[in-house]
């Protein structure tokens, strides 16, 4: 075992680590203070990171595997995985800003709109988390996306699929065509592969290699 450590600076983690994270958290301090004390912000948006993550490879199986950015002020994670077409490991990486859509918000293109509002590199992709509660009809949220100008390379909502917890709908609202993904985060993860839930960046040459930490106390903040 690697010795204990504090922060998220370096590690890629396997989703499987950041969801079970969460789940551990709101076992520890309640379902309330998870998801509205700053004090989890980072948890939050590593766990959302995982759930889109996990629907990523449900469309295009990979393995994904999460950072939480701590030295800059975005993007909020990078979610990587490996190409490997070209004979050596070639990190690919999403930059993603999280935001949530909760219960005092009507509207979700409010916060599209403050979002696109702002300077983002044209490479970030942006995740909405809906916690609304609200029915979603992504064709025409996509459709007032149109009237937008939108610095993202693409747009994501995750939200329930059905009354189930386990169940969870995935939708590109931009760019066009709306792609839809819905799946059940449960079975997901059971096809996750858990070798390592903590991975290291090594440049070596051309390529990038991927370190297993093996490992690691992590301990819940």
């Amino acid at each position: 075992m690697l010795g204990a450590t504090e922060s998220y600076k370096g590690l890629l983690m396997n989703p499987k680590f950041l969801i079970d994270r969460m789940t551990r958290i709101v076992r520890t301090h309640g379902l309330r203070e998870a998801e509205g004390s700053g004090r989890f912000k980072q948890e939050r948006e590593g766990w959302t990171s995982a759930v889109w993550a996990l629907g990523l490879s449900e469309m295009n199986p990979k393995d994904f595997w999460v950072e939480i950015v701590t030295d800059e002020q975005t993007p909020d994670t990078k979610v990587h995985y490996l190409d490997q077409s070209a004979g050596y490991n070639h990190v690919m990486t999403y930059n993603v800003e999280i935001v949530d859509w909760e219960t005092h918000v009507d509207d979700p293109m409010q916060l599209i709109r403050a979002k696109c509002a702002k300077a983002y590199p044209s490479y970030f992709f942006l995740v909405i988390l809906a916690r609304s509660g609200k029915v979603v009809y992504p064709q025409m949220i996509a459709r007032d996306i149109r009237d937008v100008a939108v610095p993202f390379t693409e747009i994501w909502m995750l939200g329930r699929a059905s009354n189930s917890d386990t169940s969870v709908n995935m939708v590109r609202l931009y760019p066009s065509p709306v792609l839809n993904a819905d799946f059940d985060l449960r079975r997901a993860l059971a096809k996750t592969k858990c070798d390592s839930m903590f991975l290291q960046k090594q440049t070596r040459g051309k390529g990038t290699e991927f370190t297993p930490l093996g490992l690691l106390y992590l301990p819940i903040p």
